[in-house]
């Protein structure tokens, strides 16, 4: 199963600002629902892969460009035999080297690439694709002092498509410049990807950008439509409603995938946020909930 491997490969693959692989079991998705770490960008040659992407469903056909941005909650439902593909995954701050050069970068561009992210190709074009693959496998060859810009240089050719393609989608929009305000809250969300499970007050957030906590919200709600808070109660609730899908984990299993303190804090986070579930899974959340609340004394830490 792809998981196994990963998991078995997580620190060198992570470890790697920018990685090529032609192994399929090595992809950085799970069995299990659990958020990219990284960026991924490759492409089927042969087989199938059904995956579920924030509770629906999507299969990967030969000759589809599939691209998961950091943040995106993913699962493999399951693969053919003959399942193939070549990819590439760039690390948080590779991807960040790439798309800050992106002139008018949005933050909205990550909410719009939770949709977009299959790209049937036809014949010629995966050939284009291909040459391209292997035009970014030579230079990653070159000494690392070469290898990186021009690995970056490539990379922003891929990624100034896709934002295209958000820009065409977008089109209403008058003034697409990216501001300053537009900046922090990429950089809020960037944050977030990777510490929304251990820190769930806006007050870490701003710190580390230098800003107060009002401003922040006041700055993400504006350009983003959801507060910081709103931002990181919906992520960790996104990823707990896809773990209490998976029958076979059990409350301490999502305990410590969420991390949080305890199951007490668990049970309390659940308690006190409105969550919309199918009427099998809801049942599921309140005995959940309230295992969780009796399995363990009240902490004064609310959050791991």
């Amino acid at each position: 199963m792809l998981y196994k491997e990963f998991e078995k490969n997580r620190e060198d693959i992570l470890e790697n600002e920018f990685c090529m692989q032609s192994d399929a079991s090595t992809l950085p998705i799970t069995d299990c629902p659990s958020y990219t770490p990284i960026c991924t960008i490759g492409i089927c040659i042969q087989g199938n892969a059904k995956i579920r992407m924030d509770s629906q469903e999507y299969t990967i056909h030969p000759h589809d460009v599939f691209v998961f941005m950091p943040g995106l909650l993913v699962s493999v439902i399951e693969t053919s035999p003959n399942f193939t593909t070549n990819y590439f995954t760039l690390s948080n701050t590779f991807f960040y080297d790439v798309i800050k050069t992106i002139r008018s970068f949005s933050p909205q561009f990550f909410s719009y690439m939770k949709s977009r992210f299959l790209y049937p190709l036809p014949e010629q074009e995966m050939q284009y694709f291909m040459n391209y693959y292997a035009l970014l496998k030579s230079r990653s060859k070159l000494p690392k002092s070469f290898s990186r810009e021009a690995i970056i240089a490539l990379l922003r050719i891929i990624f100034l498509d896709l934002y295209n393609d958000f820009e065409n989608y977008i089109n209403h929009r008058n003034n697409t410049s990216t501001t300053r305000k537009e900046d922090l809250t990429h950089r809020f969300y960037t944050l977030m990807m990777d510490n929304y499970r251990e820190h769930k007050e806006v007050i870490f957030y701003a710190d580390k950008l230098h800003v107060s906590s009002k401003y922040l919200s006041e700055v993400v709600k504006e350009t983003s439509g959801k507060s910081p808070k709103d931002w990181i109660i919906d992520y960790s609730l996104l990823e707990i409603k896809e773990l209490l899908k998976n029958s076979s984990l059990n409350i301490q299993e999502i305990t410590i995938r969420t991390k949080f303190l305890n199951q007490s804090a668990l049970g309390r986070f659940l308690k006190d946020t409105p969550i919309c579930l199918p009427l099998n899974i809801g049942n599921r959340l309140i005995s959940f909930i309230n295992t969780c609340l009796l399995y363990t004394s009240p902490s004064p830490r609310d959050r791991g």
